[in-house]
């Protein structure tokens, strides 16, 4: 195995230790090798790599928590008492410590063209695994999700298949909470296919989540997607890996909060020609909260058009990054690409780092970019204070206005509603105020 750095962490020392530990029992062994060993010679990220330079993980993570086991009785029966708290009209599928339960998830075998398998069932030579190494971009934190993730859920949905609920993918801890959790998980659409997927992350016990969700979407095929972070872990990084064949179209968008050091990395391309990529989130954070979102748009086809837009509301201390890239090779003409990112302000101490780019070898394309930071409007204020609306919700009132704007996006009206549920709960908690 190649060493790690010359002044390696005890966090990076005791990943290497835990690998040596658990690889004799772990399946793919050479591709896991061939992963840690990549990690093992990059090291966690620190401010000196360009794309971290935000984000310091090496500094956050000095200790790294034992590897989470398979769920034992007592943490599937804290899994389900948290499942209750999550009851609406989807499709679940329910992850513990990054394994995926059969038991607490629902039954799909009613539900015509969807495939639902654990990771951890597939043969080690599985075509899906194979694709998952194929789409995965060169990064650390995903060599060292593919090095230690031992299983994940696997959805796949039929050619030309409309499902009418949302399936939703619920990742949970078990009673300790206390470890690193590694999940993979893959939905692929065939082409014509259009769903819906929640992502649900409450996994905010403790420990260190690494996550990777891999969506691949067939020719005209449909997605919205939606992350929900609610509930972070004390550091964490999300990963998205997705793959636009023709005419295809993804909507994909997260609302952020209550996540002490999040890191969200999204790798999508457009691999083919005329391929409609839309990415948003908001992030509402205090405290000392700090939340990344880093993408890569990478323009592989001619004709493909992405969107890129970011609401941030900071109060306290709390600590924004927003990083996109947009990558048009020569061959992709008629690419229209524009990215924007937008913050509210509410406190002196807060900050805002953003940072667009734009890599053009190809001249017939229309792409821009666009950033601001402000604080609420006094004018807008005082109108509503001067009509009887008490300020701490006017203040509510804008900022719902502003992040909400996020969500809509979504063709998907019961995933909008979810979304701005959640909004509405969160401003209302007066935390914001």
């Amino acid at each position: 195995m190649g060493a790690l750095l010359l002044n390696p962490t005890p966090a990076e020392q005791e990943f290497s230790q835990a690998f040596a530990l658990a690889r004799p029992g772990l399946p793919d062994a050479a591709d896991r090798r061939q992963a840690f060993e990549r990690f093992a010679r990059a090291g966690l990220p620190t401010r000196r790599l360009e794309s971290w330079h935000y984000s310091d993980l090496r500094a956050k993570l000095r200790t790294a928590p034992p590897l989470a086991g398979k769920p034992d009785d007592a943490s599937k029966a804290f899994a389900k008492s948290e499942l209750e708290k999550h009851a609406r009209e989807s499709l679940k599928l329910v992850l513990i410590d990054g394994f995926f339960s059969t038991e607490l998830s629902d039954d799909f075998s009613g539900v015509a063209g969807v495939k639902i398998r654990a990771l951890s069932a597939l043969p080690s030579d599985a075509p899906i695994l194979a694709l998952m190494r194929d789409l995965s971009p060169s990064d650390p934190l995903l060599d060292l999700n593919a090095a230690f993730a031992q299983d994940g859920v696997v959805v796949e949905i039929a050619e030309g298949l409309r499902l009418e609920k949302p399936i939703e993918i619920l990742a949970l801890c078990g009673a300790n909470g206390g470890g690193s959790r590694f999940s993979r998980n893959f939905v692929a659409l065939g082409e014509g296919a259009r769903a819906s997927l929640v992502e649900t992350r409450a996994e905010g016990v403790g420990g260190f989540g690494d996550s990777a969700l891999f969506l691949v979407l067939g020719k005209a095929s449909e997605l919205d997607y939606a992350c929900r972070a609610e509930n972070g872990a004390p550091v964490e990084v999300q990963n998205m890996i997705a793959r636009l064949d023709g005419q295809a179209k993804l909507r994909a968008t997260a609302l952020v909060a209550g996540t002490p050091f999040l890191r969200r990395q999204i790798f999508a391309t457009c691999a083919g020609e005329g391929a409609e990529l839309n990415l948003s989130g908001a992030s509402l954070l205090r405290s000392k909260e700090h939340a990344d979102a880093t993408m890569v748009v990478t323009h592989e086809a001619p004709g493909c058009v992405s969107r890129e837009t970011f609401k941030y509301v900071l109060a306290d201390e709390a600590d924004g990054v927003f990083q996109g890239k947009i990558v048009v090779p020569p061959h992709a003409q008629k690419t229209d690409g524009k990215m924007l990112c937008r913050a509210l302000l509410l406190s002196d101490s807060a900050s805002m780092s953003v940072k667009p780019e734009l890599e053009i070898f190809a001249d017939d394309v229309a792409c821009g970019h666009g950033a601001a930071c402000a604080k609420l409007d006094a004018a807008q204020l005082f109108y509503m204070e001067s009509r009887g609306i008490p300020k701490v919700e006017a203040q509510g009132m804008l900022i719902e206005a502003f992040a909400a704007e996020a969500f809509d996006i979504m063709s998907d009206d019961s995933m909008r509603d979810l979304l701005k549920t959640d909004l509405t709960a969160l401003l209302e908690s007066g935390i914001f105020a």
